[in-house]
């Protein structure tokens, strides 16, 4: 069968590639090698930790029994227990001979009084009216002949003879009463639900940590857990140091390096204050600076900014002559800075004047 030549070049093209496996395997040997590295850590720290950390002496310096025992019930199941004793504790005390008793305490302190009892009337002025109570209607009443409206009367003495405000002031009574009791047993059932606490909770192995009733189980745990890590922080340094060199590694700078890939350098002392040389590698070549382009001082300057007239080989010269040279005058006191006394139709003045308009 023949192939395709399209077929035969892919074929061609896959032959020198290597198998994926056979080429991480050749490409990662390093990474193989630390990871076994690290798995041997992690074995002998594990090893030397078990060998180390005795769970029972752990438990004889917490102060726990050993072995230390399992719960019996769950904070759930005591909590509830705990609110059942109390709730059956106050209903307990809340009975109906409590009512009764506070409703006659009621009855005592608010009497009702009826018609031809001796009352006593005091009224919103401020007014005593004694006598007997010989009517009773629903607006007024009939004390011994004398007629007063209910509307004129205090409150406490309406209650003595009228029926509906007399059965209120006793039911705030006997309310107030139970109050006073649901407060004074509010205080006595947090100190029952605290010692039932803490006696179901020891007695099913609870231990009190930081405010809260945990498992002495798991008390025990946290403490191993602790002493585990502060002794694999102990440990550590040492295993690594022995598992590396054992591997043939070296603590180069912080880390653990073959000793093949520590850079050699030269004698520290030689090279105080110089960059580190890398030994085989001879020095490169002197590279000189370049040249400064620019002319040296005291030669001409550039054409370009000498005006034409200064030029040697230019023979343009500026439109008005130079003027000989002479030798510098006084000023005189009139040409000074900030002088006011120059005269008028001086002649200097006028020589003056008529030099510069010839310019």
């Amino acid at each position: 069968m023949m192939l395709h030549p399209r077929y035969f070049l892919v074929l061609l093209t896959l032959l020198p590639l290597p198998l994926y496996g056979q080429n991480d395997a050749m490409a990662n040997p390093a990474r193989k090698e630390r990871q076994q590295i690290k798995e041997k850590i992690r074995h002998e720290l594990r090893t030397q930790i078990v060998a180390g950390i005795d769970r029972e002496k752990i438990a004889e310096r917490l102060g726990l029994d050993t072995p230390v025992p399992k719960i019996t019930q769950t904070a759930s199941q005591i909590d509830l227990e705990v609110e059942e004793r109390v709730h059956q504790h106050v209903e307990k005390y809340f009975t109906e001979e409590l009512s009764r008793k506070y409703e006659a305490e009621a009855a005592e302190e608010f009497p009702l009084k009826q018609v031809n009892d001796e009352v006593e009337i005091v009224t919103k002025r401020g007014g005593v009216v004694k006598g007997v109570l010989l009517k009773n209607y629903k607006t007024y009443i009939d004390v011994s002949g004398r007629r007063i409206n209910k509307i004129d009367i205090t409150g406490d003495s309406l209650a003595t003879f009228d029926k509906q405000v007399n059965t209120k002031l006793r039911q705030r009574h006997v309310r107030r009463q139970l109050q006073a009791e649901r407060n004074r047993l509010t205080e006595i059932s947090k100190e029952m639900r605290k010692k039932l606490a803490e006696e179901l909770y020891t007695s099913s192995n609870y231990l009190r940590r930081s405010g809260k009733w945990i498992p002495a189980t798991e008390f025990l745990d946290q403490a191993v857990t602790f002493y585990r890590k502060k002794l694999a922080k102990k440990l550590l340094p040492g295993i690594k140091t022995e598992v590396y060199t054992e591997f043939g590694y070296t603590l180069h700078e912080g880390s653990w390096v073959k000793p093949a890939d520590i850079p050699a350098i030269t004698d520290p002392a030689a090279g105080i204050g110089k960059p580190p040389v890398l030994i085989g590698i001879g020095p490169g070549p002197a590279v000189m600076p370049p040249s400064d382009p620019r002319p040296p001082p005291g030669s001409h300057r550039p054409t370009d900014v000498i005006p034409p007239w200064e030029r040697p080989d230019e023979q343009q010269q500026p439109t008005t002559p130079d003027k000989p040279d002479k030798p510098d005058k006084p000023r005189l006191p009139w040409e000074k800075s900030g002088s006011t006394g120059r005269p008028e139709n001086n002649a200097w003045a006028a020589a003056t004047a008529g030099g510069n308009t010839g310019g």
